[in-house]
């Protein structure tokens, strides 16, 4: 190599040959402070991928864990409230045979049926209170979620039924519902239910019953009574039953959403003479009547759609304006029902009381008086609905409650339908005010149960016998006192079912934690192996570049002082 002064090139050779070990040993010395052998994408991309999986699956598998933890200590708050309403059901029971004997007399049985009933009561109170952060654990509230299954215990890292969650249903443990126990005095004055909805379950398709077809039936409260007794009813609502997608557990959350919005149309000054040019607007939509035309149309959802009315009578037109609304009311979003007294039209929002649910309805003309209803807030609420058990007819039934006070309360379902045109009400009797639905066909839905006797505080109704409560209702008399004693067997056993579940589920849930933990600790582990740095090699490598820096470092230094040499020459 020859003696040059314009470049350093062993210098140069000497530099590199530094800076590289400089930057090895920058690496040792991360990867020794940090402890991680992978610490950005450059030192290993696979592995860094692999390793956020792996940290990823180990985060919800400890969350899993403290999951399936929690459950655990739910399940123990649901049992040991199971434990005290044993103890209260044993008592039931003890009372119950005391009073089956007939050594005693009517009123010492009132007096032990006192007891039996504060029992029930306390069971009541017991299930109504148990809850655990917030939420509820024994009065069926558990039953209501995921379709009836029960609340979901999530612990595993994807959303697999067969390996990532299980459900825990505790059930109805109160006393006195119809979904519960069924012991001690349900108040027959309260419940009022129909086996007019059949079903092999209540998640089940209504289609599965032979009983159920398509239509609409009402729902209606009174809360007065006219001059002569009779109940002056209001309507809460209309249900459409659609047998091929919807269960009985979906008409039940539709009713306990609140009373329908609803408007009128007061269509008492409209006849065919005045009637060409009329635009009703109904949610928005526009529609047009048209009295030179003698066909019923309807165009869909446009921006005017033709009603066609030729009639002379001012029924007709309100009959054939409610038939096009109930025709297409999945469309529209409303139901219409004619007042034949006063000529009123009245037009019902489609579903239950959601919180928007509203009914807009406005008219072009004088001769059509309009009021619109809007439920901001959702519907009011003075029914609720369950789906109910029938033992003995094993099937699950539709029950409808009424939970107001007062001597003139009462409910009714009833059934609608047209034939031939005219409207048929099978509730009408002496006294109905004539207000009478149409309904898009003439399906009779079901039977109608109404009070033969208009006094009573509560319309009572199973299959027309009036029987809304169980065996177990009471033991004032010595017969219903032995029937009893079989409810309450029925009723311990239901407990302990319920209980035993919460044992096995409690002892599955153990063993989840026991497999996901050791889960979690082999993927620790081979998350380590990945990220983690190897001490005593890293520092093999650390003390060889250690090394080598220092020796890069002094040629360096001998390479800069060696074109000096060139100054002898020149000198020389």
């Amino acid at each position: 190599m020859s003696l040059i002064v314009n470049h350093n090139l062993m210098a140069m050779n000497a530099a590199r040959n530094l800076s590289d070990i400089y930057g090895r040993l920058s690496k040792s010395t991360q990867r020794l402070s940090s402890g991680l052998r992978v610490n950005s994408a450059a030192d290993d991309a696979a592995g860094l991928a692999i390793r956020e999986l792996m940290r990823a699956d180990i985060q919800v598998i400890n969350q899993g864990i403290r999951n399936a933890s929690d459950a655990i200590s739910m399940i123990q708050t649901a049992e040991g409230a199971m434990n005290v309403i044993d103890e209260k059901l044993v008592r039931m029971k003890e009372l119950a045979e005391q009073a089956a004997t007939g050594t005693y007399t009517t009123a010492q049985r009132e007096i032990m049926d006192s007891e039996y009933q504060a029992m029930a009561a306390e069971i009541d109170r017991i299930a109504n209170a148990t809850r655990f952060n917030g939420v509820q654990l024994l009065d069926g509230t558990l039953h209501r979620f995921h379709d009836g299954s029960g609340m979901k215990i999530h612990f595993g890292t994807g959303n697999s039924a067969a390996e990532d969650y299980y459900f825990i249903d505790m059930g109805d443990m109160r006393a006195t519902a119809a979904t519960g126990l069924r012991v001690g005095n349900s108040d027959p004055k309260e419940v009022w239910r129909t086996q007019a909805l059949n079903a092999a379950s209540a998640t089940s398709y209504l289609s599965q019953s032979a009983s159920t077809t398509a239509g609409i039936f009402g729902i209606q409260y009174s809360t007065t009574l006219d001059a002569s007794n009779t109940p002056e009813w209001q309507t809460y609502g209309y249900v459409a039953i659609n047998p091929t997608n919807q269960s009985l557990t979906d008409i039940v959350a539709e009713i306990n959403k609140g009373a329908q919005a609803h408007g009128t149309m007061s269509l008492g000054a409209l006849t065919s003479t005045n009637l060409s040019g009329v635009n009703l607007t109904i949610n928005g939509q526009v529609f047009y009547l048209d009295s030179t035309s003698t066909a019923l149309a309807y165009n869909g959802p446009t921006t005017v759609s033709t009603i066609g009315v030729n009639f002379a009578s001012d029924t007709s037109i309100a009959n054939r304006i409610a038939s096009m609304f109930n025709n297409h009311y999945t469309t529209i979003g409303v139901f219409a029902a004619v007042d034949t007294v006063t000529t009123t039209l009245h037009v019902y929002s489609e579903t239950f009381g959601d919180a928007g649910n509203s009914i807009g309805i406005a008219a072009s003309t004088t001769g059509i008086t309009m009021s619109g209803a809007n439920l901001a807030g959702g519907g009011v609420k003075m029914l609720t609905a369950d789906a109910w058990w029938d033992a003995s007819a094993e099937n699950f039934q539709l029950q409808v409650k009424m939970d107001l006070g007062g001597d003139d309360h009462q409910m009714r379902l009833f059934t609608v339908n047209t034939t031939a045109g005219q409207v048929i009400d099978s509730t009408a009797t002496v006294g109905y005010d004539g207000f009478m639905p149409l309904l898009p066909d003439g399906t009779t839905v079901v039977n109608n149960y109404s009070s033969t006797d208009n006094d009573t505080e509560w319309v009572e109704a199973q299959n027309g016998s009036g029987h809304t409560n169980w065996d177990g209702r009471d033991i004032r008399t010595q017969s219903a006192a032995q029937l009893a004693l079989a409810e309450l067997d029925s009723a311990i056993g239901r407990k302990d079912i319920r209980r035993a579940e919460l044992g096995a589920f409690s002892n599955r849930l153990e063993n989840t934690i026991t497999n996901l933990q050791i889960q979690a600790e082999n993927l620790q582990a081979a998350e380590s192996r990945i990220s983690d740095v190897d001490v005593a090699t890293e520092m093999t490598e650390y003390t060889k570049n250690n090394i080598l820096a220092q020796a890069a470092t002094a040629m360096l230094a001998q390479a800069n002082s060696l074109p000096q040499l060139a100054l002898k020459l020149l000198g020389g």
